[in-house]
């Protein structure tokens, strides 16, 4: 049964450590002796949120959880109106903290009464009200707060804490927060939304502001508040900004070290995925989607083929472009010269695995990456009709049907967007349903997800690009190089990596050539990438990448040495 004691509001003593021995709250030695006996362990407990966090709410937060929360509560408990940003690698436990923050402030606060405010955006407040209500399922607190209210409220007793839509179109103004504002996802908000209509919020009472979020981009609003609060810090010592970096969530959590092994394994530590939601480092800080090192990481030591050698197994990705009405006449110009081409790039897989990248949480030769995909011949057709020849011409269905059989590939993948799904299809009839994905690049998110997937394979080092001609204008190399490095990317404010990423080469990039300045296009690079999602199904199991061989085995007479 719940304890139905109500605390006093005690100093916080940061002298008492989550270790300190003291009868548990939520066993039978609270409920045993005298009032005061019982009063005197529950403020033994309130005197720190580690030991309210291990015997109250009984999931102990780790040392890194603790430190900023300390100095949030010292803030709040003396008014001193200071801002706090948590920047925490992803699945560390921010908002877990977070939440029994405030089921702590809602313990100790609830007679003393007054709110705090508690914004996010979207799914931010779903998640926020989720876990608060989880975390306040505790003995003492069990069954005595109530939620209710537009906006939504949770009290207990006379404190509360409400949640609010920070978006700039919610009406949200109007509440106070006499103790604390927190601000999710800050990496999301609209900087001059949340100065006037949040922050207003903390006067009446010289309320404290925390901000909690995910390293993004160097222009949005949670770096802009960590360089304006490190400032402070700088002038009067006092931490404020609390940038967790993974090493440290890794030495006490030995499960998160391996799951972060994981992610750098998957991605590479490079990956802005990686750098961004678990090392802290912004992704528009790299300069430019391949920059030289990673471009360095792409380069093959390996030749161009000509051909396909015994034993070893190819795949195929197919950028498809438009045909060209001038095509369908001997000897005409294409009307449209500055049109894409249609790129086929030929991949040697490599089966015998990579092992894993080295870090400093990856040991060399601890797991196996998956296979290496070696571009090792490419094929370039620029606006022949799909199916209809002309003298010297053949229609483009045969000629990519008689290089993809050339080079026996074991599997083809197809941008069956826009004018690509009649070809796709009729490859798939011809090659055979099992062997040949049509793939949808134009779809929602699609580019973007693929660009991330792409930068997966090159910064675990599983992508490589013949070499030998890279320095030799208007060669194929030449021109694949020439993509890559005028590939530019841009991410929205408040958008995911592998979401919302806009990448490619600029509409305008030309390039000087022998020939003059010639348009630049990323054909090339694209079709290229494409071997990113047949890596993507192959994970998942949705295709297999192998060969076989057939052999006649020539057998014995069955009957020979018998006797009859």
């Amino acid at each position: 049964m719940a304890s139905t004691f109500s605390p006093e509001e005690p100093s916080p003593n940061p002298s008492h450590r989550e270790g300190d021995q003291i009868p548990s709250p939520s066993g039978r030695g609270l409920g045993r002796g005298s009032s005061s006996d019982r009063a005197r362990v529950a403020g033994h407990v309130l005197d720190d949120i580690g030991l309210f966090s291990r015997h109250v709410v009984g999931l102990p937060l780790y040392d890194y959880q603790l430190e900023p929360l300390r100095a949030i509560i010292d803030a709040v408990l003396h008014r001193r109106g200071r801002e706090f940003l948590l920047v925490f690698p992803r699945q560390s436990g921010k908002n877990e903290a977070v939440a029994q923050l405030l089921v702590y402030l809602l313990t100790l606060l609830q007679r003393r009464g007054g709110q705090m405010v508690y914004g996010a955006i979207g799914d931010g407040l779903g998640r926020g009200m989720r876990r608060l209500e989880q975390r306040l399922d505790t003995p003492w607190t069990r069954g005595r707060w109530r939620r209710g209210g537009r906006p939504t409220r949770y009290t207990l007793g006379r404190a509360a804490v409400v949640f609010l839509s920070s978006h700039p179109q919610a009406a949200s103004r109007g509440e106070t927060a006499d103790h604390l504002l927190i601000i999710d996802e800050a990496q999301e908000q609209d900087a001059a939304h949340i100065e006037s209509v949040f922050t207003p919020m903390r006067a009446a009472h010289n309320a404290t502001a925390v901000y909690l979020g995910t390293v993004r981009q160097t222009g949005d609003f949670l770096w802009a508040k960590k360089g304006e609060l490190e400032s402070a810090t700088a002038a009067d010592g006092v931490p404020r900004v609390f940038m967790v970096p993974p090493e440290t969530v890794a030495a006490e959590n030995p499960a998160y070290a391996a799951f972060l092994a994981e992610q750098v394994r998957r991605y590479g530590r490079r990956h802005p995925i990686v750098a961004a939601e678990y090392f802290l480092e912004p992704v528009d800080g790299q300069g430019g989607l391949f920059p030289p090192w990673r471009v360095a990481f792409m380069r093959g030591a390996h030749s161009r083929l000509s051909g396909p050698r015994p034993d070893e197994v190819y795949v195929a990705a197919v950028d498809l472009a438009g045909q060209d009405e001038g095509a369908a006449e001997v000897g005409a110009q294409l009307r449209n010269p500055g049109r894409d081409y249609t790129v086929v790039t030929i991949f040697r897989v490599e089966t015998e695995f990579l092992d894993g990248t080295e870090t400093e949480f990856l040991p060399r030769n601890s797991v196996s990456n998956g296979p290496i995909y070696e571009a090792v011949d490419v094929f370039v057709d620029h606006g022949s009709r799909h199916f209809q020849a002309t003298p010297g011409r053949p229609r483009l269905a045969d000629t990519l049907l008689t290089t993809l059989r050339r080079w026996n590939v074991a599997h083809t993948i197809i941008d069956a967007s826009g004018v690509g799904q009649g070809l796709a299809d009729w490859l798939a009839g011809a090659l055979g349903r099992e062997r040949v994905t049509a793939y949808q690049l134009g779809g929602a998110g699609a580019k973007a997800r693929l660009g991330s997937d792409l930068l997966a394979l090159i910064d675990t080092g599983r992508f490589r690009y013949w070499g030998g001609d890279e320095d030799e204008p208007l060669s194929d190399g030449w021109w694949f190089w020439q993509q890559v490095v005028a590939c530019g990317y841009a991410l929205p404010g408040a958008g995911r990596f592998d979401h919302d990423l806009r990448w490619g080469v600029p509409a305008a990039a030309r390039v000087s050539t022998p020939r003059g300045s010639e348009p630049l296009h990323d054909d090339r690079l694209l079709s290229a990438a494409l071997v990113a999602e047949l890596e993507r199904r192959r994970q998942a199991g949705a295709l297999f990448l192998g060969a076989s061989a057939s052999r006649v085995v020539r057998g014995g007479d069955p009957l020979s040495g018998a006797n009859f």
